[in-house]
Parts: C-alpha cells; sequence; structure tokens
C-alpha cells in the first residue's frame, strides 16, 4: 500500500528531478510553498499493470492511495463481519480476506458461521452455512467525491455461477437532515451475467431495505463490456454533479443531477427526486452469494458454484477530487512523510 498525495510515477520521471535541486537550492522557499499547497509526494511508487495506454493521471484529481496489496493495512482497511441485508446467504468474516502475492483475494467457502454480535451493523446476526470476505475504509478515512478504480477479476464462469462481486461507495446513517440516509454508488459484477457489470446509485431516506430506496429512482444499468472474469480495470468518479463508470479507460454511463431530479417530472418507479451523494462514504469492496430468492433476478443462480470462490483485487487506488481535497486523507499523506 502506497500513501500518494502528487503526481504518479509516470508524471514525476522528469519533473521529480527538477523538484528535488529546487529543494535543495530553496528550503526556506519551499517551506512556506509546501505550507500553503499539498504534501510533498512519497517516493516514486512501480507502475501498476493495467489496460495499454493506462497512466492513473486525471485532469481535476490527486491521488491519495495506491494500494498494491502487499499486506492487509490496517491502518486503512477493515475487515467486514456483516451480511448484505436478508439478500445474502453468507456472512463476512475474517477468514473470507486474505492477501496473496501482492492480491486481494475475497472469499466464499462452506462453514457453519453461528448466531453472533456485529460490529458493522450494531445487531445480532442469524447462523449462515457460508462465509464470505468484505473490506471497507476505516472510519476516518471516508471520501466525499473523488475517483476511485480498481483491477479485478471474478471468478471463472465454468465454476461460478452466482455471486456478487463489488467496488462501491457506502454511507446508511442518520445526520442533520434526516434520521437516516441511504447514499450508495457501485460496480457490481454478477455471476449469472459474467459479460457484464451493473452501474448502480441508490438512495433512500429512513429505509431500512433496498425495497423502500425505490420511491427514489431505480438507477441500476446492466452494461455489457466483454468477460469480467478477466483481469479489468472498474472506475467510478464521483463528482458534486455527476457520477461516471468506466471499464478499461472506456466511458461507460454518467448519470447527472437533472437526470434524477424529476424536473419536469419523476419517471416511475421513482415518486421523489434524487440527490447525487453529497456525504463522506466509506470505500468498499465485498463478494457476497445472493439467496434461492433472488439468484434468478440478482447475481445469479449459484448450481455451478464450486466452493471455495475467489474474487481478485489486484490494486485500488483513490483519488481526491481538487475542488473538494480530502483533508483526512492528505493530513494522512503529510505525516507518512
Amino acid at each position: 500500500m502506497r500513501l500518494n498525495n502528487g503526481p504518479t510515477a509516470v508524471q514525476r520521471h522528469i519533473p521529480y528531478l527538477f523538484f528535488a535541486l529546487f529543494v535543495r537550492a530553496a528550503p526556506l522557499a519551499l517551506t512556506t510553498a509546501c505550507t500553503l499547497a499539498q504534501a510533498p509526494a512519497p517516493a516514486m511508487s512501480d507502475p501498476v499493470t493495467a489496460y495499454s495506454g493506462y497512466t492513473g493521471i486525471y485532469p481535476g484529481f490527486s491521488l491519495v492511495l495506491d494500494e498494491r496489496f502487499d499486506e492487509f493495512d490496517g491502518s486503512v482497511w477493515e475487515a467486514g463481519d456483516g451480511a448484505v441485508g436478508t439478500e445474502a446467504m453468507c456472512r463476512f468474516q475474517a477468514a473470507g480476506v486474505r492477501t496473496v502475492d501482492g492480491v486481494l483475494e475475497l472469499v466464499i467457502d462452506r462453514a457453519r458461521v453461528p448466531a453472533g454480535w456485529s460490529e458493522n451493523h450494531q445487531k445480532l446476526k442469524k447462523a449462515y452455512d457460508y462465509f464470505c470476505g468484505e473490506v471497507r475504509t476505516r472510519p476516518e478515512l471516508r471520501i466525499r467525491y473523488g475517483r476511485i478504480e480498481t483491477r479485478m477479476q471474478a471468478p471463472d464462469r465454468d465454476t461460478a455461477s452466482g455471486y456478487i462481486a463489488s467496488l462501491f461507495t457506502y454511507v446508511n446513517e442518520g445526520n442533520d437532515r434526516f434520521e437516516r440516509e441511504w447514499e450508495e454508488i457501485d460496480i457490481e459484477l454478477e455471476g449469472g451475467r459474467p459479460d457484464a457489470f451493473q452501474a448502480n446509485l441508490i438512495y433512500g431516506v429512513d429505509a431500512e431495505a433496498w425495497t423502500e430506496t425505490r420511491r427514489f429512482g431505480a438507477w441500476e444499468h446492466k452494461i455489457n463490456v466483454g468477460p469480467v472474469d478477466d483481469w479489468r480495470v472498474f472506475a467510478l468518479e464521483w463528482r458534486p454533479d455527476r457520477i461516471s463508470w468506466y471499464v478499461d479507460g472506456e466511458l461507460q454511463k454518467t448519470l447527472t443531477q437533472a437526470d434524477i431530479d424529476c424536473d419536469p417530472a419523476c419517471i416511475a418507479p421513482q415518486e421523489q427526486p434524487t440527490p447525487i451523494p453529497d456525504t463522506a462514504a466509506d470505500v468498499m469492496i465485498n463478494f457476497w452469494i445472493p439467496n434461492d430468492d433472488i439468484q434468478d433476478v440478482f447475481g445469479g443462480n449459484k448450481q455451478r458454484n464450486r466452493y471455495p470462490m475467489k474474487a481478485r483485487y489486484d490494486w485500488l487506488r483513490i483519488y481526491q477530487y481538487n475542488a473538494e481535497p480530502l483533508e483526512n486523507w492528505t493530513s494522512r499523506s503529510s505525516a507518512a512523510q
């Protein structure tokens, strides 16, 4: 894992040398400049494996986390211990999270998980016959706007037909506006659609279950992009007025505020205007199996699943949106120098 607060390795090969010379020549002037600007960048990191033409450079965004999963970094990540509502047949456990040769593996396997307390959900969870894997950023490292991208691989379609593997932002709690506000932006891969991904925006007020968010619209779009059981780079870009989804650098979908504000009228099933999320949220990735009631609609029928199954994440990068700096991340990067 590499914390970053400046340009990527692609950018720094030449400018970094001039910067270093400038530091030696004018330390006092630089001290003042760095106090007003961003913290100095850490040492150059190795390029990531991605797609042809990948640079990792995006105007208006700055890299704050370059996670390579060489190990599980507990200062950035927490393993989940809950479950996905009533839709999941597995419970998230530490056994479902592991790093192997620089890859994060989220695992689903058969094993009795007894009923017990969930810190994530702050309630007692029932017993499950399967465990699965989830990680999320620590509470002090939430993000509000930015770009998140990961190189990930779903399990092989020949041995995995029912699952959900994801990258998403999520917050569902009270604030100064509502008793509970649900804001979620998703990238989801499904076993039943191994050549597609799903781009989601989920929003709800005082909603206990996913079904209760429907009055704010069903902003889910299944997009064919070719095999997702190959290594692919998925990204979501979250700005104050729009959300965009990318696969291997190609824009797949953009949702703007004008698309969801019911002006001039709502389009069924939407009954109320939906905002672009504006609350700091956890960055999360998880891997789970749907229950029998929903599997033929969402996730896929589990009949070909062979356990254990793995979803794999090679690297993950978080960029701040420079117009709305992530002070919790940039201060951390500065302290790490």
